[in-house]
């Protein structure tokens, strides 16, 4: 009997985008009440990195908070 193989899917686009461009300016994260991801970015994150941000977080294939901080 041979062994079976598991097969993974493939992540979403936006997901994949997030690796990419997103998650580099994270610096920290926790969990809220929830027990969903709350991210803090680094103080210098570009505007347009939340905006992408912002953009795609319903689409990523992780259980985000609404919730989001940026480093002051």
């Amino acid at each position: 009997m041979e062994p079976e193989l598991e097969i993974m899917a493939l992540p979403s686009e936006e997901t994949l985008e997030f690796l990419n461009k997103v998650d580099t300016w994270i610096i920290k994260e926790h969990r809220d009440r929830d027990n969903k991801i709350v991210f803090t970015f680094s103080k210098d994150v570009p505007g347009e990195i939340v905006e992408l941000f912002l953009k795609i977080r319903d689409k990523i294939d992780l259980p985000l908070s609404e919730e989001f901080h940026v480093e002051s």
